[in-house]
């Protein structure tokens, strides 16, 4: 009879051991499998976290030095800046880039508007800077979904569209506003520009109301005296409009003074920092290029210690298994020194008697296997919570997959073979002789 018979029969013969062991192993099995599909899940989760709070760089002009003397007024000294500008070039070549998710330039009350068509809601004074009333001003801005007021929550589109880089004389108004005027999207609004008018150009200006938010409701103070006070009054602007509409102040075509680039992954953004620096369109460039990772850093703290977490209860889980199987197995191989003496002395080989000790163990293991993987589909999100409670509140998505069965039998394998090794030495360092006497 060879080693493999042997061992399937002392299976069928030792049936409460073998029962023992079966709930054992397919307790770590389940623990493991489990531990596998939790680890995928939280790198998953971090990944997903990092992306939603994504990373920024800020490209912006390098004033320092870059300045002539233009002459003295009333006013004093004045200088102008004699550096380079952002342009389109520059802008695509970085788009392109793998791990770019964006870009925006917001400039904060860069026009400013006479209503013609429609009013601005009134403020207390009701200060009438031109023919037409007083000014609004608007953000200039290149996508007006990455401006910092809709990215923090504080306006909310509710209707339309974002503005988006390739538009032109399209707006984003407030709710409280197009209520006020019975204003929709798809309207088109009548605006006056003093600047224009008194340049000799045509000052009225006609553009689309592509979106409305809110978000203004409640913040009137009721001490506004201009109208461009009333953060109501204040909108969006696309950016071309203004390259449209001063031409000729903008000789060079489209220029910009800062470019906000969005990086889709933040632990990677001093790579995308580094491409961006070697790109040929900013060398030689009076361009300076900083890191704004802040919204990152705050978690990136929790990120680490979720991944921390993960990886010591895996650690935890292996080393607590490697110990009950071997302390299981050691007490049964001692009480097993008859039936090892016996075949020493038929002359099998130590080896032989190892295999018959590994056989016994990996039919076992294979059984609890398959019990574990069916019991793992069902324990897995409930595990999350009991072994890693300050991410299983985060609601993970754990799921049990196909790709976890490779390592799980991998390490159940390699678990159980040191485990029997291990439990096996203490026997298996003595010689025959030895092992007949202390039966004896």
């Amino acid at each position: 009879m060879n080693f493999i018979q042997r061992a399937v029969l002392y299976c069928f013969r030792q049936k409460r051991k073998t029962l023992i062991l079966l709930l054992v192993l397919t307790a770590i099995g389940t623990l493991l499998l489990d531990s596998l599909a939790i680890r995928d899940a939280s790198e998953n989760a971090a990944s997903g976290m990092r992306t939603a709070v994504g990373g920024k760089l800020i490209l912006e002009t390098d004033t320092e030095g870059n300045y002539d003397f233009v002459g003295e007024d009333k006013w004093g000294a004045s200088y102008v800046y004699n550096g380079d500008y952002i342009t389109l070039p520059i802008i695509d070549a970085i788009s392109k880039l793998e791990g770019v998710s964006g870009y925006n330039v917001e400039d904060s009350a860069a026009a400013y508007y006479a209503a013609v068509s429609f009013q601005y809601l009134p403020t207390n004074y009701n200060v009438n800077l031109t023919k037409y009333g007083d000014y609004g001003t608007f953000t200039a801005c290149l996508s007006s979904e990455r401006c910092s007021a809709f990215e923090s929550g504080k306006y909310t589109l509710i209707d339309g569209q974002h503005i988006m880089p390739e538009d032109s004389y399209a707006l984003l108004i407030s709710k409280e506003l197009a209520d006020y005027n019975g204003l929709s999207v798809g309207d088109t609004v009548t605006l006056y520009d003093s600047y224009l008018d008194s340049e000799g150009r045509n000052p009225i200006v006609e553009m689309k109301i592509a979106g409305i938010y809110n978000g203004t409701e409640g913040t009137a103070t009721g001490g506004e005296i201009l109208a461009d006070q009333l953060q109501a009054n204040c909108g969006f602007l696309a950016y071309n409009t203004l390259f449209d509409l001063y031409a000729p102040e903008y000789k060079n075509g489209a220029e910009y003074s800062s470019l906000t680039i969005y990086v889709k992954d933040p632990a990677e953004i001093q790579n995308i920092s580094n491409k961006i620096e070697a790109l040929a369109e900013i060398q030689g460039k009076t361009l300076k290029l900083s890191i704004s990772n802040e919204d990152y850093q705050v978690v990136e703290t929790p990120l680490e210690a979720l991944k921390g977490s993960v990886t010591t209860t895996l650690i935890i889980i292996t080393l607590t298994s490697f110990a009950v199987v071997t302390l299981l197995l050691t007490l049964w191989i001692r009480g097993r020194k008859r039936e090892i003496g016996i075949l020493l002395s038929v002359g099998k080989s130590k080896g032989t008697i190892l295999f018959q000790f590994l056989t016994e163990t990996f039919v076992v293991l294979i059984a609890a296997l398959s019990l574990s993987i069916l019991l793992s589909y069902f324990t897995a999100a409930r595990v999350s919570t009991l072994l890693l409670p300050e991410i299983g509140e985060t609601g993970l998505r754990v799921q049990v997959s196909a790709e976890y069965l490779l390592p799980l039998c991998c390490i159940s394998f390699l678990l159980v073979a040191l485990s029997v090794i291990t439990a096996s030495w203490t026997v298996y360092r003595l010689k025959p002789k030895d092992i007949l006497t202390k039966m004896s």
